[in-house]
Formats: structure tokens, C-alpha cells, sequence
């Protein structure tokens, strides 16, 4: 006989803050976002010593100029290989777009995917 897994009601362990005890991944995902989205309203106004340390810091580190990074451009033979090694799923990344779609697009994208992919290596990202 086959048994389904039991949703678990476990919302982890409870947040104290201040005495007070919050429960619940809505409760404390709301206490950490007004933490993290009111946290320079805490900062310093005044924060030019602390400004002036990382600028220093950045001109000791890079007394040197970057070497120059030379991209090569990239044919269709190579993005469509990476593509095709990406595993099937319906997970998807910030572009919102599965790979399964990407896999079944491939014939009609891989032209103006390796266009963009060259333009952006030059510094130019088309619209």
C-alpha cells in the first residue's frame, strides 16, 4: 500500500526579537523585510570617514591597471552545445524561461543568441 507524505506543519524554529516571539515563515519574512529594507535609515548620515577608508583601500589594492580581458567570439556550434547540456527541467532561471523551452527553441534562437552573446563581449548589449 502506498502512503502519501504528510504535509509537515513545522514553520521551523521560532524568531525572538526583543522578548517578543515571532512564529511562522510569513510573520518572520515580514520582520526581515522591514529589517533589511529600513536598515540605512539607521546608518549614518555622515559616513565620509568610513567612504574614505574603501576608496584608500581600493587605490593601494589597484595600483595597476586590469590587463585587458580578450573575449573570442563564440560560434553556434558552442552555444548550442551548452544549451543541450543543461539538464531537462521545469525549474527556470531569473529570465524566467525553462531550459525545455531553450531545448525545443534551440533551431530558432541559436542565430540571434550567438549575435548578442558576441555584441555583449564588445560592450555593446542590443535592445
Amino acid at each position: 500500500m502506498l502512503r502519501r507524505k504528510q504535509k509537515s506543519n513545522d514553520n521551523g524554529p521560532p524568531l525572538n526579537i526583543d522578548g517578543k516571539t515571532f512564529q511562522g515563515c510569513q510573520s518572520i519574512a515580514n520582520i526581515f523585510n522591514t529589517y533589511f529594507t529600513n536598515i540605512t535609515d539607521k546608518m549614518p548620515v555622515n559616513n565620509s570617514m568610513t567612504m574614505n577608508i574603501a576608496i584608500n583601500y581600493l587605490y593601494k589594492v589597484f595600483i595597476r591597471p586590469f590587463p585587458h580581458i580578450k573575449l573570442t567570439p563564440v560560434t553556434t556550434k558552442e552555444i548550442s552545445e551548452i544549451i543541450k547540456s543543461l539538464k531537462w527541467k521545469n525549474s527556470h532561471g531569473y529570465d524566467e524561461i525553462p531550459v525545455r523551452i531553450l531545448n525545443i527553441s534551440l533551431p530558432f534562437i541559436i542565430s540571434p543568441l550567438t549575435y548578442i552573446c558576441n555584441k555583449s563581449s564588445t560592450g555593446i548589449f542590443p535592445t
